[in-house]
């Protein structure tokens, strides 16, 4: 992946996309992942560091929670995923769907933030990879590959395909200065999913000081549901454990 220098270059294209699109993408696709892979332990157990391994297959399963997306795997050729529904929780955009497992844990999780006087809102779920084409492609034309594979994924190896992750915003979702950006950190949504979103299932995808590992710069507003057991162990280990270093999985740059 191109990276860029001069952050505030980045975040000015960043933003520009953002307009273009409505939000930014998240990574990539399916093929059998290797090094060890390690399980979550038991609900009771005092460490989240497992000791065996999971079968590769679980990561290009499309069945499976933890079908991977990133630079590095390429979800199958045009994939939808099934059960997808419309997103019950307020949205910015219309539209938005995502697998119902994911939908129905949102739900519990928005339940649980509105308690603490917290409104959760997402502007993106699952995005086809016909849609991803669209704006990966108007990114190029716009500004060169290098710079586009820096704010949006190439068609079918975005994380948004799997039907699992939403993109979350706060306010009316306008570009803010805090929206698709790090300073949503600090938002009362950005603090909230930080400390609690594991507790529903989800994770922070492209966590801070992890973009030569996941191929992304850092975005505490993308979230992806993969269960409570594993997103509680991945947390557990540290609240900024990448998804590929928990589970020992290839990221980084595209391979080709």
């Amino acid at each position: 992946m191109g990276f860029m220098t001069n952050r505030k270059k980045t975040g000015c294209l960043l933003s520009l996309a953002l307009v273009l699109s409505g939000c930014t993408s998240s990574a990539a696709a399916a093929s059998t992942a290797a090094a060890t892979q390690r399980p979550v332990p038991e609900q009771d157990s005092e460490t989240a560091t497992p000791e065996a391994t999971l079968d590769p297959s679980v990561f290009t399963d499309t069945g499976s929670l933890l079908l991977l997306a990133n630079k590095s795997h390429r979800l199958p050729e045009g994939y939808v995923p099934e059960n997808l529904v419309a997103v019950d929780i307020p949205t910015t955009n219309s539209g938005v769907m995502m697998v119902s497992v994911a939908n129905d844990a949102l739900n519990e999780m928005a339940a649980a933030a509105a308690a603490d006087g917290v409104t959760l809102k997402i502007s993106s779920a699952y995005r086809s990879e016909e849609y991803q084409a669209s704006l990966y492609n108007g990114y190029v034309a716009s500004y060169g590959t290098e710079i586009a594979d820096t704010i949006s994924s190439r068609p079918g190896y975005s994380d948004h395909q799997t039907g699992l992750a939403a993109d979350f915003v706060e306010g009316d979702g306008s570009l803010n200065g805090t929206n698709f950006s790090e300073e949503f950190e600090a938002t009362a949504s950005g603090q909230w999913l930080r400390e609690h979103a594991h507790e529903y299932g989800f994770i922070m995808r492209y966590p801070k000081g992890k973009q030569e590992i996941t191929g992304y710069a850092y975005e505490p507003w993308h979230f992806r549901y993969i269960g409570v057991e594993y997103a509680t162990a991945i947390y557990e280990t540290d609240v900024y454990e990448s998804f590929e270093e928990y589970f020992g999985v290839t990221g980084g740059d595209y391979l080709e």
